[in-house]
């Protein structure tokens, strides 16, 4: 149950062909042992028991034609005269039919003739000899090696115990008791039976296995397709919101286009006016934060102006780093490791300036007094399997930047929205950090990944392509 369980919550089982193939499977592998243990050993055995007692009733024939006559009571020496002349024909009998004891029943039960002479004199007063025998059933029973006989006798051996009655005018006159030797048959029908079950099992295995795999294999595939689909379907959303953000931008850069040469203009003319300067100063200053919003909106939308050139990504992030940590309170520790040479990218450094200082001030922030930021930057391969499974991320070398911080962490919920424009947890903020570091990161063809945990910090990757 609780395999069906989890199958069901990956949703193999919501597939109609691959639940089809697994109850068929389990069907199989059910039945196909229990068919086995339940009607071809029976059966197989039922013969074997069938086999002998028919071979009995042969006997019992051939001897009652020797015994059967005009008397109606049958007695130790009669008997004995009747089959003194055919002892040499019953040890052969005996020997044919693995034969290994004969006896011969009074009415009343007393043994009156056995292979076994001391036998002799013995009473069947058993239930069975009175109400199924001496009623002219015949009565076979298979007695398995060093168990006891229906009269209570210990066997050396695995036998087909068999009572054939002997009647005349549907009179009961007495009855053979006819032991059969089948441990060598038993010993090849067990052998038989067990190498069938063998196969069996291993068939049952073998398709279990098969089927396990196949559904492995096709877990793994719907697992895979809806992880590029749900890839995919953020990466159309970040597109359309790109181009909506691109809109927006260029729609505040016209505006800010009037507002700032007019700014201008009014300080050049009326420099000396404090009271005209007194209004210019605030929208002055508003103007420049839009103009600001404005290049991180283009940067999200991958617009704006790029120079990139050839650089070191170890050497910028030596040089960059001091103009980050006079903003980073002095609790916190910022590490580098910077151990691989040769970290070329082709970029803009003034746009990797926003990005470097966006993600550690978010880092800062996760950060209350004390903890630290990690920055390490090394050489990886990003090979076509991982590729595919992202959206416009190409194969090849490529070099991290990874921005570690041992800060609050956030949930799944907030980490798929963590690229989304206007977009923030904190009380105060336009959440534009983050949306322009998307942006930047991917007009340099690259890929940025966050991954996070509450209560255990975040990891940004940003991987830009290798510059040889």
């Amino acid at each position: 149950m609780k395999l069906l369980t989890r199958l069901s919550e990956n949703s193999i089982l919501k597939v109609p062909y691959l639940r089809n193939i697994l109850l068929v499977s389990l069907v199989l592998v059910i039945v196909l042992p229990l068919y086995d243990i339940l009607f071809i050993y029976p059966a197989v055995n039922k013969l074997l028991t069938d086999d002998k007692r028919d071979d009995a009733i042969r006997i019992a024939r051939h001897l009652s034609t020797i015994l059967v006559s005009g008397e109606t009571e049958l007695t130790k020496d009669l008997l004995q005269s009747h089959l003194s002349d055919e002892l040499g024909q019953l040890r052969e009998v005996r020997d044919d039919f693995d034969l290994i004891k004969l006896k011969f029943f009074s009415k009343s039960g007393e043994i009156i003739f056995s292979s076994d002479p001391k036998d002799i004199g013995n009473i069947n007063d058993k239930r069975y000899f009175h109400e199924i025998v001496a009623n002219g059933k015949i009565y076979a029973e298979v007695i398995r090696k060093d168990t006891e006989s229906l009269e209570g006798q210990k066997m050396p051996a695995d036998v087909v115990e068999t009572y054939v009655p002997l009647m005349k005018d549907q009179a009961f006159l007495g009855a053979f008791e006819i032991y059969y030797d089948i441990t060598a048959r038993k010993a090849e029908l067990d052998s038989l039976l067990s190498r069938s079950s063998l196969v069996l099992f291993g068939l049952a295995f073998a398709l279990l296995s098969v089927i396990g795999i196949t559904l492995f294999r096709e877990k793994k595939i719907i697992t895979e397709r809806k992880n590029i689909e749900a890839r995919l379907q953020e990466a159309q959303k970040m597109e359309a919101i790109a181009t909506l953000a691109g809109g927006i931008a260029h729609e505040f850069n016209n505006a800010l286009c009037v507002v700032m040469p007019n700014i201008d203009l009014l300080k050049a003319k009326l420099p000396e006016n404090e009271e005209i300067n007194k209004h210019t100063q605030p929208i002055d200053a508003s103007a420049r934060r839009m103009a600001h919003l404005t290049s991180q909106l283009l940067a999200y939308a991958r617009g704006g102006k790029y120079r990139p050139e050839q650089i070191s990504l170890n050497t910028f992030v030596q040089e960059t780093l001091p103009f980050v940590k006079h903003v980073i309170k002095s609790g916190i520790v910022v590490e580098t490791h910077l151990v691989e040479d040769f970290c070329y990218v082709e970029a803009d450094p003034t746009q990797l300036q926003m990005v470097l200082l966006a993600v550690m001030m978010n880092a800062a922030e996760a950060l209350e007094d004390t903890g630290y930021i990690r920055l390490t930057v090394r050489h990886e391969e990003i090979d076509e399997e991982v590729a595919q499974g992202h959206h416009d991320l190409k194969p090849g070398p490529y070099i991290c930047l990874t921005i570690e911080d041992s800060g609050s962490g956030m949930g799944e919920e907030i980490k798929m929205r963590v690229f989304e424009p206007f977009f923030t947890t904190k009380f105060q903020g336009r959440g534009l950090g983050m949306a322009a570091v998307y942006g930047i990161v991917k007009n340099h063809d690259g890929w940025v990944v966050v991954d996070s945990e509450v209560g255990k910090g975040t990891v940004v990757r940003i991987y830009l392509p290798e510059s040889q």
